[in-house]
């Protein structure tokens, strides 16, 4: 019995680390779709996330990129990170000041509506966060609409009023 538990705990330590690896592999591999998706360097994908990460330590970080928004705010020289965590994937959504092709400030960021729930998947569909037309939009999945079975989604819109983002209101839309 003493030499199974041996054993046991010397497999957990091996799996432990190369979960860790594994993470490392998963993010750098996240990094290099999102880098050739927007054109920027993974080495400044990775500082931006990492500006977003609420976590202190990168090695404790399980937070994946969902989305790196360019295109849709670029007149105000912004980028929307998205990225997600946790079961049930709930999103963050961080805004980023562009200065230069590497140089970024935190401007802006919000995790939870103003009912103060979380922006996460449900079994009825997976959230996304996404730039219509300057308006950041927060699609939230809801449980199907009884009449005909469709997915209901709140929408939660954030606008820029010339300093930050302020939440403009909430809709609920059928889902796709």
């Amino acid at each position: 019995m003493g030499r199974f538990a041996i054993i046991v705990a010397c497999l957990l330590l091996l799996s432990t680390g190369s979960l860790a690896q594994d993470w490392k592999q998963v993010r750098k591999a996240d990094e290099a779709k999102w880098a050739k998706a927007t054109g920027l360097d993974p080495r400044t994908i990775h500082k931006l996330w990492r500006q977003a990460s609420q976590v202190a330590n990168e090695k404790d970080d399980d937070s994946r990129i969902a989305n790196l928004e360019v295109e849709g705010l670029s007149d105000r020289h912004q980028v929307l990170l998205v990225t997600y965590t946790g079961e049930k994937n709930c999103l963050t959504l961080t805004i980023f000041r562009q200065y230069s092709e590497t140089t970024f400030s935190k401007l802006w960021s919000v995790e939870q509506d103003p009912d103060g729930q979380g922006f996460c998947d449900s079994p009825f569909g997976n959230a996304s966060a996404d730039v219509v037309k300057s308006v950041i939009e927060v699609r939230v999945p809801q449980a199907p609409d009884a009449s005909n079975g469709y997915a209901n989604y709140k929408v939660y819109g954030y606008e820029w009023n010339g300093i930050t983002y302020r939440f403009t209101g909430k809709r609920v839309e059928q889902g796709r």
